[in-house]
This record gives structure tokens, C-alpha cells and sequence, in this order.
């Protein structure tokens, strides 16, 4: 009886693997690759923003005029390998205002994913 007692007890010794742990890896695997496909794009997202929104709060504080803000806007295209028609430029009545609008296709391995980015900036005058 004993002997039967000690073979269960080394049934779990011998290399099997539960089902649950390999559901775990599994998840932890899915996430890890979705957070190094996303973060990249969600980091470009937020600088775009931060230098459109400065851009904008800058260009109402120093009065600048429309070329120049457009110089700038086109510095913008380049650095962050925007579409052309991404940033525009319309002047306010309440100061300068630039919205954003672009996507970026995020390639998982069955499926693309859609990221918009659609933001608009606001500078005001002191």
C-alpha cells in the first residue's frame, strides 16, 4: 500500500505540465508582444501632441505669422515622418489653432489595427 501511496505522489515529477500554466505563458506571451507593438506608436502619439500643443502656445505668445508657423509645422512633417495633410494650420480669432489627424497601421500577426491620432491645439494670447 505504500508503494502505491509514494507512485501518485511522483506523478507530477515526471515533466507533465499543467494545462493552466501553459495558458498563463501563453497570455503572458500575447501581452507582452501587444505592449511592444503599441508602445512605440502611443509614444509618438503623445510627443506629436506635446510639440504640436507647444507650437501652437508659442505661436500665440510671440504673434507668430502664418509662414512661419508653417515652417515649423513642416519641421514637424519631417521629424515624426508625418503625412502631408496631417497638421493644419488655421488661424483664430482666440489665438492659433492646429489640429492633428493621421493614422498609423499597427501590424499584429492575423490582424491590422487602425491607430488614429486626431488632436487640436489651441495657443492662447496672454
Amino acid at each position: 500500500m505504500s508503494h502505491s501511496a509514494r507512485m501518485d505522489l511522483r506523478g507530477g515529477e515526471r515533466g507533465a505540465v499543467k494545462i493552466k500554466t501553459l495558458l498563463a505563458f501563453a497570455v503572458l506571451a500575447v501581452a507582452v508582444f501587444v505592449v511592444i507593438k503599441v508602445v512605440p506608436v502611443y509614444v509618438e502619439q503623445r510627443q506629436v501632441i506635446y510639440e504640436i500643443d507647444e507650437l501652437a502656445r508659442t505661436a500665440a505668445i510671440r504673434s507668430y505669422k502664418a509662414d512661419k508657423i508653417n515652417k515649423d509645422i513642416e519641421k514637424l512633417l519631417r521629424d515624426f515622418d508625418l503625412p502631408p495633410s496631417s497638421v493644419n494650420y488655421e488661424p483664430s480669432d482666440r489665438g492659433v489653432q492646429i489640429t492633428v489627424g493621421y493614422q498609423r497601421d499597427i501590424d499584429f500577426l492575423v490582424t491590422t489595427w487602425v491607430w488614429r491620432v486626431d488632436h487640436k491645439a489651441l495657443g492662447k494670447d496672454l
